[in-house]
């Protein structure tokens, strides 16, 4: 044993030596023999230090332009002068065409180059695909340039929405709040010298339908940035720590292709309030939107990442996601007004062929309270409706018919309505229709219609909606008096023949009754909701006041208007409609004492 110890220290001096002769050779031909750090026979390991690499490539680089500029004048080319990069193509050229299996090109005696080409590649091109790669030491996304992943495991990319703000109908208003956040997007290193903090993202929130997916593309298309649309129920999954996982490599992939947007649909999923009760599928949403949070500020740079949320119930979201400094911006994005109505018109018009009796102010009339995705379906239907009857144009009886149905549905059915009854309902909605029309707060009376085909819904009467979210005592007195004047009518005219047709209206009146005495405050005293017995004494007596109230006026008016609405409703009866303006000419010409009963 103590033989082989002998052994093989000689050996390593032996090895020692060689080595010295080699680099004594070297340093005589000005240059050190590099070897390919993948050659299972080299002679050194180099230190694991992707700096350490770069700055010895810079080295060596320098050195060979000076070796490469003294070969070429040595071999006759003294009369040229070359740049670095003439230097640097020669080199290159020379390289290609030697054999990939030598390492070593000799120009002149005593000089040496290197021309392996790929010896430093899994140094100087190495991939930055993985997340690991995107965070600095601290902890932080990096910035600048990205190697533009098209996508990844679970979400892809959008390089162009293809859609604008011209492709959004009406919401001036809206873009134009939503102008600054395109230059903060498009443009997000500019505000780092005026130490201003830019939002990182809003949140679009408003009934379903009108258009907060389509604006958020069309942002993304004015700022002409990367787009990656997620779902909120993407991040819901039953493992622990897939959801944050997601959230990493969501951020990663943004990351890859700032300035980007990110639109999280349905964000309520994501950023519903976090629990406090233990559940275990609680502890895995909340881990996740704590990954969010993280994402948003925390130890990570994200400039250049702006969040989008889309959401029916903002009240669902928690508060840390809604702080300033995270998604600290809300726009609310209501059904359309009538100039918007308009515009959605206009553009879902293209490209269907209509009838010339379509009149555009009629529709907009019309479609009051529809959402955008509600009246693009409207036009649709009815084109599909032409279709069906071998017809290449649609015509404003089919919108009649499609809109019948949106509104009061359709059933198939044998149920077949008697001329008696068929009476009964047009006094009905003529007692609806009157004190609507005669009331001064409430919204404009449009239209009534008799829709036979749905058996549940036989009739209905239009009301322009609210433009305001704040509603005065009086308009809700006068809306509840609206919701009782049908059966009244009923009673006026039929004295106890009444149908079942006011179960409905009977509900929402009661409701009404109780959020004006519990949760507005409009009773005779303030009333806060409770469980004691003394409290809902209070209530009843307040709400049955309020009833009995708006039933009085109500009756007053119908009785006083009684030839009013029977001709009104012959007229329903005969055309199946009544437009605002019918019936506001019979006042004006024939019944203009009823004037006197507007409240």
């Amino acid at each position: 044993m103590r033989f082989f110890s002998y052994l093989v220290c000689l050996v390593g001096i032996v090895d020692s030596f060689k080595h010295l002769a080699i680099y004594s050779r070297s340093f005589e031909l000005n240059t050190i023999p590099i070897r390919d750090p993948f050659d299972k026979n080299r002679f050194r390991r180099y230190p694991i230090s992707r700096p350490h690499y770069k700055n010895y490539i810079n080295r060596v680089s320098q050195q060979q332009t000076l070796v490469s500029q003294q070969a070429l004048k040595l071999s006759g080319q003294m009369n040229r002068n070359f740049s670095d990069d003439e230097v640097g193509e020669e080199m290159i050229n020379n390289i290609l065409n030697n054999d990939n299996n030598n390492r070593t090109q000799e120009v002149q005696p005593g000089l040496r180059i290197i021309i392996n080409k790929d010896m430093f590649n899994p140094f100087v091109n190495q991939d930055d695909d993985g997340p690991e790669n995107n965070i600095d030491p601290f902890g932080r996304f990096r910035a600048g340039k990205r190697n533009n992943r098209k996508n990844s495991e679970n979400f892809e990319i959008v390089k162009e929405s293809g859609v604008t703000f011209s492709d959004v109908g009406g919401y001036d208003n809206i873009k134009r709040e939503l102008e600054q956040c395109i230059d903060i997007i498009s443009n997000y290193t500019k505000y780092a010298k005026y130490n201003v903090r830019v939002p990182k993202g809003l949140v679009f929130e408003g009934p379903p339908g009108n258009g907060k997916t389509l604006i958020a593309k069309a942002l993304a298309g004015e700022a002409n940035t990367s787009f990656i649309p997620v779902s909120g129920s993407q991040f819901q999954e039953k493992y622990v720590g897939v959801g944050a996982s997601r959230i990493r490599e969501l951020f990663s992939l943004a990351c890859d292709n700032i300035p980007c947007i990110i639109f999280i649909d349905e964000i309520d999923a994501l950023g519903r309030k976090r629990s406090s009760d233990g559940d275990v599928s609680g502890n895995e949403r909340d881990s996740t939107l704590n990954e969010l949070l993280v994402a948003l500020d925390g130890f990570k740079n994200t400039s250049g990442i702006f969040l989008i949320g889309a959401t029916n119930r903002a009240d669902l979201l928690d508060d840390a996601l809604l702080r300033p400094g995270r998604v600290d911006k809300r726009i609310y994005i209501n059904n359309p007004d009538k100039e918007t109505r308009e515009h959605i018109l206009n553009i879902h018009l293209e490209g269907k062929p209509r009838e010339d009796d379509i009149n555009i102010e009629d529709l907009v009339e019309n479609t009051a309270g529809f959402s955008g995705a509600r009246i693009e379906n409207l036009l649709n239907e009815a084109m599909l409706v032409a279709l069906r009857d071998n017809r290449e144009k649609f015509s404003a009886k089919d919108l009649d018919v499609v809109l019948n149905k949106m509104i009061a549905g359709w059933q198939p059915s044998d149920h077949q309505f008697t001329q008696e009854m068929i009476d009964q309902i047009a006094i009905h909605e003529l007692g609806h229709a009157v004190v609507g029309l005669l009331s001064k707060h409430h919204g404009k009376m449009t239209k009534v219609v008799i829709n036979l085909s749905a058996p549940n819904t036989p009739a209905y009467t239009v009301f322009e909606p609210s433009s305001s979210n704040i509603v005065t005592r009086e308009a809700l007195f006068e809306h509840l008096m609206i919701l009782l004047a049908g059966r009244i009518a009923e009673e006026v005219f039929y004295d106890v023949s009444v149908t079942t047709g006011a179960i409905n209206d009977f509900e929402e009146a009661l409701k009404l009754a109780e959020k004006m005495v519990c949760y507005y405050g409009m009773g005779k005293q303030i009333i806060y909701p409770s469980k004691s017995e003394k409290y809902k004494e209070m209530i009843d007596s307040e709400v049955a006041t309020l009833i009995n109230d708006a039933y009085g006026y109500a009756e007053f008016i119908i009785r006083n208007s009684k030839d009013l609405i029977s001709e009104g409703s012959q007229i329903l009866k005969d055309d199946q409609l009544l437009k605002n303006e019918q019936i506001t000419h019979l006042i004006n010409t024939k019944y203009e004492n009823v004037k006197l009963l507007k409240l």
